[in-house]
């Protein structure tokens, strides 16, 4: 039977907002996507803007098709209250500090249209285990590779979160070599990494043209990445095993390139360890979002 209701699903980065229209405990309806451009760093009345022309274009959409909108379901970095819908970030969306996510969006969603948050790490890995059911039976982690370091874990299907909803357990600030782990398992690191070697990037070059290199067998470039996969392993090692994690998913964008650094991971970590790759980061955090409207909730909150 045809449902009469849609949910909006945000993933909500320092750049765009991208939106559709979602099914329930399914992920995203195809053809509904938008990517609204949003500053982080701008003013709050260009994030309000920019917050309600994502979410009333999903509306006016979901109107226009038949159906109402039964809520409003967002993965979003942290820090944020994601009890509360509470904007806690001093680094990026400053200007909105303090303020909740339904009073941002203002008349664009009726009062009775429920919000629901989840952190964006958090988001992918309870997507992953809502599209692959065989994730959901012992321990499973997550691992974003891109700007910064991303963790998450799951028990037996749970998603492990911390009192204020962000991942239980963290690898970004591990201590490791007199800094923390991030700072040798990151964009930066690569491109420290590559200039250390000797290599040369042109200006506006970055990690992508790196991995070009490294696929047309260039050493400096190889070493480059694999430099990031043997630090990934000696630092992370200790944590994956103290939580029993079967098996470890990558993604972000660069993880794109995780072929390159994946017999270093893999040997660090040992062969009991299963890895993979996953492909669709967007497609995966927005079917998590979606099923944060389902009944049957599938997170669990537990402190530190």
């Amino acid at each position: 039977m045809r449902s009469n209701t849609r949910i909006i699903l945000l993933d909500v980065g320092g750049t765009f907002v991208k939106a559709s229209l979602g099914i329930s405990g399914k992920g995203a309806v195809e053809g509904s996507f938008t990517h609204t451009p949003i500053s982080s760093d701008g003013t709050a009345e260009e994030i309000q803007d920019a917050f309600r022309t994502a979410v009333g274009g999903q509306m006016e959409k979901a109107a226009e098709e038949g159906y109402g909108v039964s809520a409003v379901c967002v993965a979003i970095p942290g820090p944020f209250n994601y009890r509360d819908g509470i904007f806690m970030m001093k680094h990026k969306f400053a200007a909105v500090y303090g303020r909740s996510f339904r009073e941002i969006l203002g008349d664009v969603v009726p009062s009775d249209v429920r919000l629901a948050f989840i952190h964006d790490v958090n988001g992918a890995l309870l997507g992953a285990l809502t599209a692959d059911p065989s994730l959901r039976t012992g321990n499973v982690a997550i691992s974003t590779f891109g700007t910064g370091l991303g963790f998450a874990y799951a028990e037996n299907g749970k998603v492990m979160e911390s009192e204020t909803g962000s991942p239980a357990k963290g690898l970004w600030d591990l201590p490791y070599m007199g800094g923390r782990l991030e700072d040798y398992v990151s964009r930066r690191a690569i491109l420290r990494f590559y200039a250390e070697l000797g290599g040369r990037l042109s200006e506006g070059e970055d990690v992508k043209e790196i991995s070009v290199r490294a696929r047309s067998g260039e050493e400096k470039a190889l070493e480059a990445f694999r430099l990031a996969g043997r630090h990934y392993a000696a630092g992370a090692k200790d944590l994956i095993a103290s939580l029993n994690i079967r098996h470890l998913l990558f993604a972000g964008q660069i993880a794109k390139s995780f072929d390159l650094m994946e017999d270093e991971i893999r040997k660090g970590l040992g062969e009991k360890i299963g890895i993979s790759v996953l492909e669709d980061i967007q497609g995966t955090v927005l079917i998590g979002a979606a099923s944060l409207q389902m009944n049957n909730q599938t997170i669990e909150y537990i402190k530190h």
